[in-house]
């Protein structure tokens, strides 16, 4: 352990860290599917201790698995997605009751401040959750119901995710639709639906109008560009990386950047190795991953973290903070099965690199947790 290596750690036990897009709801709620109980103490508290985090934005997705649940026929009922989503957050809340206090949701600036301030590795150290809803398909085209989901705890949403062609009532088009990479539309004689559908501005109006804040991390291209037009408030991009370092739809465009930083918004830097130029762990052999790095050998499908993943983190954190300014980067690791961090306890390494490479200690404070503090204050 060298002297970056140290002050990392020592940043990391002193300093407010926030990670600002986690899948812990739908994680939770698929454990306790399966019998398991006590999910946030078994394999999340040691896991937040080890990095020092204590703020985590946590995301209710509604994946396959649970869209196949909702679906009839073919078809999805009425009410099906509200109702899938309220059993979600119902085994959410009931998990966060086992932590007894360890883990307490945020709805306000007081309960932010009052846990992102305290610091330490006893009895006494939280984590807060701030809980967010990745696409607002539960809505089925009501925005109104919002105000349900508000009271319920939610701060933060995205209005769709990356591509819903099977659900009706969607209200923004993912970034699995029919964009190009560059950010150029592409022409055509068809008629193509709104990127944001009137019921989306309305989302947008009343998200703003409550306290919510706005994600455009899975928005296509043309909806992040109507983005500002629709919104007064800061938003942020809560787990994105540089579409001019990784040419990867999920990415940011410079201009995306600039107009996110410019409204006051925040960066999540994102782990996941596609969007970072790693190649995943179902890719076989050695070569130059799309960020110039060489990825270790692989055997079976298997691969472990290397220093090339810490390197291309790093090299995406710095773009942005270049990009964006040292006011607008966070982070919005996005842990999951394919990620360059095996998880919270290797987030250190990413700020003793970043040390290495002449970012200040204060610029550090602010991408660890400050920027997503700020922000959140500003909308909460």
């Amino acid at each position: 352990m060298d002297y970056f290596d140290w002050y990392a750690a020592y940043l990391h036990r002193t300093c407010p860290v926030a990670d600002a897009h986690l899948d812990l709801v739908t994680e939770v709620y698929r454990r306790r599917k399966k019998g398991e109980r006590g999910v946030l103490n078994t394999y999340y508290r040691e896991e937040f201790q080890k990095g020092g985090v204590n703020l985590v934005v946590a995301s209710l997705f509604l994946g396959g698995d649970e869209l196949n649940d909702c679906m009839e026929e073919g078809i999805f009922p009425g009410g099906s997605l509200l109702k899938k989503s309220l059993e979600m957050l119902s085994a959410f809340y009931e998990d966060l009751e086992e932590t007894k206090g360890r883990m307490q949701l945020v709805t306000d600036r007081d309960s932010l401040l009052r846990i992102t301030a305290k610091r330490g590795f006893s009895r006494q150290y939280k984590v807060g959750i701030v809980l967010y809803l990745e696409g607002l398909d539960m809505l089925e085209g009501e925005p109104e119901l919002l105000r349900c989901f508000y009271a319920m705890g939610v701060r933060g949403a995205a209005l769709t995710w990356n591509r819903r062609r099977e659900i009706v009532n969607v209200l923004a088009e993912g970034c699995g639709g029919n964009v190009t990479i560059s950010g150029e539309r592409k022409e055509s004689g068809e008629k193509r639906d709104q990127a944001i559908t009137d019921k989306g501005v309305q989302a947008l109006f009343l998200m703003e109008k409550l306290g919510i804040f706005v994600d455009s991390s899975h928005l296509s291209r043309e909806a992040a560009w109507l983005l500002p037009s629709f919104t007064k408030k800061p938003y942020a991009a809560t787990h994105s990386n540089s579409a001019a370092l990784v040419s990867h739809q999920r990415n940011l465009t410079d201009g995306e950047i600039e107009e996110i930083a410019g409204r006051g918004g925040v960066i999540g830097v994102n782990a996941y190795r596609k969007f970072c130029g790693c190649f995943s762990k179902d890719d076989a052999g050695m070569a130059l991953d799309t960020c110039g790095y060489r990825s270790a050998d692989v055997t079976g499908g298997e691969k472990e973290n290397c220093e090339a993943g810490i390197d291309a983190l790093c090299d995406h954190t710095a773009y942005l903070i270049k990009k964006a300014g040292e006011d607008h980067v966070g982070f919005g690791l996005d842990f999951g099965e394919d990620t360059v961090l095996s998880g919270y306890a290797e987030l250190p390494k990413v700020t003793a690199a970043l040390l290495r490479r002449g970012f200040s200690v204060e610029t550090m404070k602010k991408v660890l947790g400050g920027n997503w503090i700020c922000f959140l204050s500003e909308i909460l």
